[in-house]
């Protein structure tokens, strides 16, 4: 029954967003906390915060991609049940943890072990990410574009997975070739499929 009133009303879709935009809004906010401006006007100091602010520049960008591709999801698909809740739970937990990986990346200074983690991480965030999409699209597979979007958005999930772990042995090797590892799936995300601008999200049905 409960599961009945997820699908059918449109409010909770809307909900959804509105819970994740502030769950990213905390997550980015607690991001740019550890850049600690220097107390001294030594340009030298500004120096040493280049790993910590590379390190946060990276993970913002991570952060953003997700939300426009999350904004997107929501879009094309507006019916949604528990599974969906959950799995978009699973997700934002995911991504809570950036702050985190982030700190630890910019504390060793890019340290293998550090940039492993944060490959970890991100291959849990993408796995996650890619059952919120699969969930999500099986309940408005009614919907025709819904359909041709999710296929093309499915193999784009699985390569950028592959990335993802790919990166995490290959920090111990080499860590600009792990950064490159991260940074493929970040450039093929970036411009979401246009297809879902085009076209005016499907209405829940009873």
């Amino acid at each position: 029954m409960s599961e009945t009133v997820h699908e059918n009303k449109g409010m909770q879709a809307d909900r959804l967003a509105a819970y994740s935009d502030g769950v990213i809004a905390i997550i980015v906010t607690i991001m740019v906390l550890e850049l600690h401006a220097p107390t001294s006007a030594d340009p030298n100091l500004l120096l040493h915060l280049g790993p910590t602010a590379s390190a946060y520049a990276l993970s913002f960008l991570l952060v953003s991609i997700y939300w426009v591709n999350h904004h997107h999801l929501l879009h094309s698909n507006r019916r949604i049940g528990s599974d969906v809740l959950w799995f978009n739970i699973l997700w934002l937990f995911c991504l809570s943890l950036f702050p985190f990986a982030t700190a630890y990346v910019s504390g060793t200074r890019g340290a293998p072990i550090a940039i492993a983690i944060y490959a970890c991480l991100g291959t849990a965030t993408g796995l996650a990410f890619f059952l919120l999409g699969n969930s999500i699209s099986r309940r408005n597979a009614d919907v025709a574009i819904v359909s041709k979007i999710a296929v093309s958005r499915q193999r784009k999930n699985i390569a950028a997975l592959a990335f993802n772990i790919l990166a995490v042995p290959l920090a111990f090797v080499s860590v600009p070739v792990a950064l490159l590892c991260l940074a493929v799936p970040a450039i093929a995300y970036f411009l979401p499929d246009r297809r879902v601008e085009s076209h005016a999200p499907p209405l829940d049905r009873r």
